[in-house]
């Protein structure tokens, strides 16, 4: 295994250094429940430091690369779960706002049971951008910055150097990315391929992430194909966006039917059977519509992102995006 040189091992402390500075400055307004884009920054930024740690793992110690990763793991998970909460709440307030206010008393009883799931997901949060727990956390990944390089203090505060060399192991970690997104490609470009979809997403913004920090090495195919795997992250994330919407609305009209279930149940005691003109005098029989809407909006709105991807990617592939990035990769090897 090649040792980086000293302007690779530069370039992740001062990669590494800048995003620890970055998620410490946006957990501390991350749990403003009524600033939900605080959390989607939070997360978006703590994928981009577990990207960065694995082009940089080649200037890291098996340790360090495992804490650092941990950490950013940590992060991810905790301010993920409400970022996806958050998601469904805009959702269906959207779609509420748009609603015949006789209709909507289902969607307020589904945002409501989310703002419940939202307090729980803050509080697990909570638990981890808390001031001393962030400010450990900066300290042990500048600290994991601080052994990737042997230069002064004065070199570190240089302004960022692109990366103009990269090891075996970085093109071979692109390589795999390029792979793996494209192995996906199949079964996401049909209808019923939603997890390949989800799949296929977080494909795109590994090798989107890998290139932010490669591209200058790698040429204008490694720019063109970053700008590529943006697009595609971007719709199948949209696509992922209406499919966490769906659940906790049906899981509203789930609640709704057996309340009205029992309701009908009570005012037929007694009777050999259920007369059926019961029915029409569930409580609940307003607030259905409402919630039935939602659902086909989220059906509707995924099959238009749907057929967006489909044309991106073939756009894509007509172009030979995905052949030229992986030339520029058998060209450096």
């Amino acid at each position: 295994m090649s040792t980086p040189d000293s302007r690779f091992r530069l370039a992740a402390a001062q990669v590494l250094e800048e995003r620890a500075t970055q998620i410490t400055l946006l957990s501390k307004g991350v749990l403003d429940v009524t600033e939900p884009a605080a959390a989607n920054e939070l997360w978006l930024a703590s994928r981009r430091l577990r990207a960065a740690l694995e082009v940089f793992r080649p200037a890291l110690g098996r340790a360090q690369y495992r804490e650092g990763k941990t950490e950013a793991r940590r992060i991810s998970k905790a301010v993920g779960d409400r970022r996806d909460i958050d998601v469904a709440i805009s959702s269906l307030e959207l779609v509420s706002s748009e609603t015949d206010p006789a209709e909507a008393d289902g969607l307020n009883r589904a945002i409501a049971n989310l703002r419940r799931e939202q307090a729980r997901a803050n509080r697990a949060l909570a638990q981890i951008v808390h001031g001393r727990r962030m400010q450990a956390f900066r300290v042990r990944i500048e600290e994991i910055a601080d052994s990737t390089i042997e230069t002064d203090i004065i070199d570190r505060a240089d302004e960022y150097r692109p990366v103009e060399v990269l090891p075996p192991a970085v093109l071979r970690l692109i390589n795999k990315r390029l792979t793996r997104l494209r192995s996906e490609a199949t079964d996401s470009l049909e209808p019923e391929g939603v997890q390949a979809q989800h799949r296929m997403r977080v494909a795109a913004e590994r090798l989107r992430y890998s290139l932010e920090l490669t591209g200058d090495a790698l040429g204008s195919q490694a720019h063109t194909a970053r700008r590529a795997a943006r697009g595609l992250q971007e719709v199948l994330g949209e696509m992922r966006d209406c499919d966490l919407s769906v659940p906790p609305t049906r899981q509203a009209i789930a609640e709704l039917e057996e309340e009205d279930i029992q309701t009908i149940i009570e005012r037929g005691r007694g009777s050999r059977d259920l007369d059926p003109i019961l029915v029409q005098a569930a409580p609940n029989r307003g607030s259905y519509r409402g919630l039935e809407l939602a659902v086909v909006h989220f059906g509707a709105r995924r099959q238009m992102l749907f057929e967006r991807f489909k044309r991106l990617w073939l756009e894509q592939s007509r172009q030979g995006v995905w052949v030229a990035l992986e030339t520029s990769l058998k060209v450096e090897s």
